[in-house]
């Protein structure tokens, strides 16, 4: 009368609840699911960890310091940032999280560490911004575009973190933009997508620790939303769209979110780097900005519906 829990890859069986003969299989394409919602709205946010251990902190909405970790079943609420929650970005694990780039008074730099149990001011930025790409680990991050509103608005900054401080990159992006999508690592980065018009939405580029490198373009302009993954593999998502990159071209999902919207946290992946077959959708849409879905890539193991065509 309901789904059997373990269950392996092959087994078949017929639900007598709902009436449908179901198998553990492969997934052919991403697809999305529900997952348990936030305590509080979260909406341009930074995140941190995994899909069974992550970390949402920050918003553009009140309560704009709130912070939250997931366990993979429920949300619990835990310190609140000190300050300067506002489209900041993040990166990092549950117990080990850094949220720079906010959005506070023209010119802060503040950043955040995240200890797993308190929250520390950290080194400021070496320059001002807010709503940028955070990818990496704790130790050895990036922040990449954003908006400054003390200089050039639309801005290529990019700037590196050791676990301790924070340097301007002499690599700059080919693309300036802001609420762009990003993942990979320091050394391995992809940045896709962002504002503010339609060649900022559609551009690609890759980095390989010395220089950035332009690469195919996405199908469909994105701003806002989350990729997962690295350089080599990753998914793309926002408001209505999701793209799978294979190391050389862009290809369209089938399916994307189940509650499309836009706004979504910054960088969160399976792993420090994360990968394409499994990612969270946080937050973001519209009021009370709690929803949250998990993301399943191809090759995913999945419960699904026989179905006949």
């Amino acid at each position: 009368s309901s789904d059997p829990s373990p269950v392996a890859e092959g087994q078949v069986w017929y639900n007598s609840s709902t009436n449908l003969p179901k198998v553990r299989a492969k997934l052919t394409t991403g697809v999305f699911s529900s997952a348990p919602s936030l305590n509080a709205g979260h909406v341009s946010a930074g995140a941190a960890g995994i899909t069974s251990a992550a970390l949402a902190f920050g918003s553009t909405s009140s309560p704009n310091l709130s912070a939250e970790s997931y366990n993979g079943s429920s949300w619990t609420a835990i310190s609140a940032m000190p300050a300067n929650g506002d489209h900041t970005s993040g990166f990092g694990t549950q117990t080990a999280a850094v949220s720079a780039g906010d959005g506070g008074p023209s010119p802060a730099k503040n950043s955040h560490l995240w200890n797993g149990s308190s929250w520390t001011a950290g080194n400021p930025t070496a320059q001002y911004g807010y709503a940028g790409v955070a990818l990496g680990i704790t130790s050895a991050g990036m922040l990449a575009s954003r908006f400054d509103g003390s200089g050039p608005g639309v801005a290529n900054y990019v700037e590196l973190f050791d676990g301790t401080c924070w340097t301007n990159s002499p690599n700059d992006l080919n693309t300036a933009r802001y609420n762009a999508q990003g993942c990979g690592t320091q050394t391995a980065a992809i940045v896709m997508g962002g504002g503010p018009g339609t060649p900022q939405g559609v551009a690609s580029e890759e980095y390989n620790g010395g220089a950035w490198t332009t690469t195919n373009s996405m199908n469909n302009a994105m701003m806002a939303g989350n990729a997962s993954g690295q350089q080599t593999t990753a998914v793309c998502f926002d408001e209505g769209n999701c793209e799978l990159w294979d190391g050389t071209c862009w290809s369209n999902n089938p399916t994307g979110m189940s509650t499309p919207r836009t706004n979504l946290n910054n960088t969160i992946g399976a792993g420090p780097a994360g990968t394409s077959t499994t990612s969270l959708a946080i937050g973001g849409g519209s009021s009370p900005y709690q929803t949250v879905e998990e993301y399943s890539g191809p090759g995913s193991l999945a419960t699904q519906t026989i179905t006949t065509t």
